[in-house]
């Protein structure tokens, strides 16, 4: 599989395939990236099967908006993402004392990945249609997204949650 850092300039897609399904996929034009599923009904644990590995995206607290992630079928978390309390800011605290910044647009519309010195990553845009469907563009070449390939479904998930949390409370 190709570095995601490869994919510069081209629009890749997250997408929900089925409305009745809860499986959301990550794909180039000419292949699936990654696959991220709930595995039972009312889960609010996501699986993410693709970028070679098998991972498990969880909330420690429901409480709380902290967002984890997980190598599957191990307990210690390696990565976790936290926002402010309107949640326009966000960060990704990465292994190793890494971290990446995240900026989400007005109307939920956008969210922008920026390295620690601020340059920009990765941009997500919100498309309107029946079904989830969002466009990832990678915009600079970094080790970050190499070595961090699954930080795009983690937000994705986040994203998801958002819409819900807003939806229930409309």
């Amino acid at each position: 599989m190709r570095p995601l850092s490869n994919y510069i300039g081209e629009n890749l897609i997250l997408v929900q395939p089925s409305f009745f399904k809860r499986e959301y996929e990550f794909k180039s034009s000419n292949e699936l990236l990654a696959k991220m599923y709930f595995p039972k009904f009312l889960s609010l644990t996501a699986v993410v099967e693709g970028f070679g590995e098998k991972y498990e995206i969880i909330r420690p607290s429901i409480w709380k908006s902290e967002i984890s992630i997980r190598k599957f079928g191990y307990d210690l978390t390696f990565a976790s993402l936290t926002t402010n309390f309107f949640r326009t800011k966000g960060r990704i605290a990465l292994q190793n004392g890494k971290c990446v910044n995240l900026k989400f647009g007005a109307f939920k519309r956008i969210c922008e990945i920026f390295s620690e010195s601020e340059e920009l990553l990765i941009v997500i845009q919100n498309k309107f249609s029946l079904k989830d469907k969002n466009i990832v563009t990678i915009q600079k070449n970094s080790s970050i997204i190499d070595e961090n390939p699954w930080m795009v479904m983690m937000i994705w998930y986040f994203l998801i949650e958002r819409k819900k949390s807003g939806a229930g409370a409309s």
